[in-house]
């Protein structure tokens, strides 16, 4: 479905990333906060992966 380092910008492109449980890489501030891990769920403002929050505003979400 995605490419590996596709970026998922959209509510749409998380929402498929979750329910294809594909492996995402978490960046924020040009740094990986968060290497392997599917994205367990979303709202408005966050994305939670491996039981950790993300704030949607602050990071960037890529396929592994």
């Amino acid at each position: 479905m995605f490419k590996s380092g596709f970026a998922l910008t959209t509510d749409d492109h998380l929402a498929a990333g979750q329910f294809n449980q594909i492996p995402i890489v978490a960046w924020e501030d040009g740094e990986i906060i968060n290497y392997r891990g599917v994205i367990e769920k979303q709202d408005a403002h966050t994305v939670t992966i491996n039981s950790m929050h993300y704030v949607k505003t602050a990071c960037e979400f890529k396929v592994r």
